[in-house]
């Protein structure tokens, strides 16, 4: 009767030992990804990772690394306007042009926003269309606009 008792609470605090120690280590299993770029931060709609990431040195307007797992299973190269609007982040892409983040050629962005996010092209000073399907896949959208 005691060990069914004392077993079961002595494993548990076993367990968080461990982990606890294990995470001093620098193991990280259970934390969430941290973006490393401002495009991975944009995509996963990390406004204040983003904007640490600007302040860093990264540049806004260049086409960065988007990890696999951040949008969807595959790794894609966006410039962060981009990622926000395949990732839905409607916020982020106007947070991204008062940061300075719209100076390349925004046709891209714009192909990107009718299939992905039809509210975000008035941000993007492109003729709203009548957006009655669904969003496009991810994939199928980046294919589209390439």
């Amino acid at each position: 009767m005691t060990k069914r008792m004392v077993v079961p609470p002595a494993a548990a605090f076993l367990v968080v030992a461990l982990y606890l120690v294990a995470e001093s280590f620098g193991f990280r299993g259970l934390a969430a990804v941290e973006p490393g770029t401002v495009s991975e931060a944009a995509a996963m709609g990390h406004a204040a990772r983003a904007l640490q990431l600007i302040a860093q040195g990264q540049n806004p307007n260049e086409a960065q690394r988007i990890a696999p797992g951040i949008l969807d299973a595959n790794e894609y190269t966006l410039r962060p306007l981009e990622a926000a609007v395949v990732g839905r982040h409607i916020e982020l892409v106007r947070l991204l042009q008062r940061s300075g983040a719209a100076k390349f050629d925004m046709a891209r962005a714009i192909c990107l926003a009718r299939a992905r996010l039809p509210e975000a092209l008035p941000d993007l000073n492109a003729p709203s269309t009548d957006a009655s399907d669904s969003p496009m896949e991810i994939a199928a959208a980046i294919e589209r606009c390439r």
